[in-house]
């Protein structure tokens, strides 16, 4: 599959954030995207606190917000956990949307011994770890395809 950056501006940052771990973890990337000059929006500062968790209210608040933005969104930068218990399910409906709506979608894991193959060969460029993430041409996007276990 063949991108070109369009000079994406708008980030869609999907991820899990249901444990000090991953809260820490979208923190990082939130802060490093934002450096990069981006405008991120990520689910976990947008939580509709004047709703009940998870009554119908919130779900339909929470839900309809995110997909607005994920359409607006020019790609999606997505946190990836791993496979089992440690993946969430949002973030892969997010990653899947993305793609469907065309969108670029990059994966940042640091968790990555193996990941399904409709992750690995629809998603334009894979992240493992930090250090790459802070090395990663955030300007130009470049393609960095999985190398690595397949489920």
């Amino acid at each position: 599959m063949a991108y070109e950056n369009t000079g994406a501006k708008k980030i869609y940052l999907a991820s899990p954030f249901f444990c000090e771990e991953e809260i820490e973890r979208v923190a990082f990337m939130e802060k490093l995207l934002r450096e990069q000059g981006f405008d991120v929006f990520s689910p976990r500062e947008n939580q509709f606190d004047q709703y009940e968790l998870f009554s119908k209210e919130w779900r339909e608040a929470v839900y309809l917000n995110d997909m607005k933005h994920l359409m607006e969104a020019d790609m999606v930068v997505a946190i990836y956990d791993g496979e089992g218990e440690g993946s969430d399910q949002g973030t892969i409906f997010e990653v899947g949307a993305g793609i469907v709506a065309g969108k670029f979608v990059i994966v940042f894991t640091e968790k990555h011994d193996g990941i399904n193959l409709m992750l690995t060969d629809s998603c334009h460029a894979f992240l493992k770890g930090r250090q790459e993430a802070l090395d990663y041409d955030w300007k130009n996007l470049p393609t960095n395809y999985w190398h690595g276990g397949v489920r």
